[in-house]
């Protein structure tokens, strides 16, 4: 039969163990994509019908101006994903289709929301884009397809060339 002390130590070690598993969940290691990239795709102007299509660029050179680039001469792009800043409410990226062809300058116009998703994974930074314009010297225009940027996979931006 459980003495009075042997029943404190279990309802304790009971009430220890309770705690630890609750805790569990919230200060696991992070199993989320907590990535918030955009995500562009690129389409080709047959011709003055406006006939449009998917396209592939041999080289693509792409980054933040100032800063390293995100793509170096990456051969057989279809779009591309990238971060925007974190700390800024705009941020502002060369583009240039092959080492041959005229850079672009794209600049980008957003809001920020911290959204919190987890004790383990903590803080990740949305955005929703309010404005997107470039050079025109191959990017002919652009168009927002899904302002906000967060951590679901999906088209924001068609790049027109």
């Amino acid at each position: 039969m459980p003495t009075k002390r042997h029943m404190k130590h279990f309802l304790l070690i009971a009430a220890l163990v309770a705690g630890l598993v609750a805790c569990d969940d919230e200060t696991k290691v992070c199993d989320t994509d907590t990535r918030t990239e955009l995500r562009a795709s690129f389409v080709y102007f047959k011709d003055s019908s406006d006939m449009q299509h998917d396209t592939v660029f041999r080289k693509v050179s792409f980054g933040a101006l100032g800063k390293d680039s995100i793509y170096r001469r990456q051969p057989g792009l279809r779009g591309l994903q990238f971060q925007l800043d974190r700390v800024s409410d705009s941020a502002r990226f060369f583009f240039q289709t092959d080492s041959t062809a005229a850079v672009d300058t794209i600049t980008f116009r957003y809001r920020r929301q911290p959204h919190f998703v987890s004790a383990g994974c903590g803080v990740v930074m949305y955005f929703n884009l309010d404005t997107v314009f470039s050079t025109r010297r191959v990017i002919r225009s652009i168009t927002i397809h899904q302002p906000a940027i967060t951590t679901v996979n999906e088209k924001n931006i068609t790049l027109h060339f």
